[in-house]
């Protein structure tokens, strides 16, 4: 009996040391030594950009653009466009400033380094030379009766141009329900291209363009108008980063007053 409980026995403790010596952990050592930081690798951001006159034509020179960084970096643009700024890996804002032009910034511009990226996207423009009017605006639905759906709904407002040059002009409809509504604080953004030479012309602006800007039916609506020497990819700009919203910088004089109506239910 003796045996047969010893034999029991030096398993049962076998158990019992191998379960101590498992859950028994030491101290836990220091951390080592914080590695070196990777190099920064460095390289070169460059471009060429275009520039657009008070009347809508590209200037035969591009030089005199300053263009900087928020590090420091600096460089003017030669008679192409041209422009170059040495940059090591980060995130930068680049801002592109001409006597007479509206300045454009680019935010958020990533460089990874070791190399040469490629910016050809920037335009400078000058203010336009031409003035607008607005009419208070009308609304229409495509049967041109009054609507009821504000995404088959079309606005339409007489525009009057003033000193327009013999290029055609643009014309950007900036729309809100709040009755401030200017260059920067919009909702929504119409650009009517006007042909050459036409002193009125008939703007509209959609329903679905309403809505994209969350504008509904039975809702008052502000709107007003701002001449522009080009498109709006050609103008000089800057993404407002608290808003999202794109401004503009080389706009006209606004048409005076704010015209309104409300949106037919």
């Amino acid at each position: 009996m003796k045996t047969q409980t010893m034999h029991l026995f030096k398993p049962l403790l076998f158990v019992i040391i191998a379960v101590a010596l498992f859950n028994c952990k030491g101290k836990q050592g220091d951390p080592g030594p914080t590695g070196a930081a990777g190099p920064s690798l460095s390289g070169t951001i460059t471009g060429i950009l275009s520039l657009t006159t008070s009347n809508g034509t590209p200037p035969s020179n591009l030089s005199g653009v300053i263009v900087t960084n928020n590090k420091g970096a600096s460089d003017t643009t030669t008679a192409t466009g041209a422009w170059s700024l040495p940059e090591v890996t980060g995130i930068y804002t680049l801002t592109f400033t001409k006597a007479g032009y509206g300045t454009t910034k680019v935010y958020g511009s990533g460089f990874s380094g070791g190399g040469t990226s490629y910016l050809n996207t920037v335009a400078l423009s000058q203010p336009p030379t031409f003035t607008v009017n607005f009419a208070t605006p009308t609304a229409l639905d495509t049967l041109g009766g009054n609507s009821t759906a504000t995404k088959d709904l079309h606005i339409s407002a007489n525009l009057t141009i003033a000193n327009a040059p013999t290029q055609d002009v643009e014309v950007f409809i900036y729309y809100s329900t709040n009755s401030g509504v200017d260059t920067a604080n919009y909702m929504g953004l119409t650009a009517i291209t006007v042909p050459a030479g036409q002193a009125t012309y008939t703007a509209t602006i959609t329903g679905a363009e309403l809505l994209a800007a969350q504008i509904e039916s039975g809702e008052i609506v502000y709107m007003v108008a701002y001449p522009s020497a080009t498109t709006t990819t050609l103008s000089s700009k800057y993404v407002n980063e608290s808003t999202g919203k794109t401004v503009y910088t080389a706009l006209g004089a606004p048409s005076a007053p704010v015209v309104s109506m409300k949106v037919p239910q």
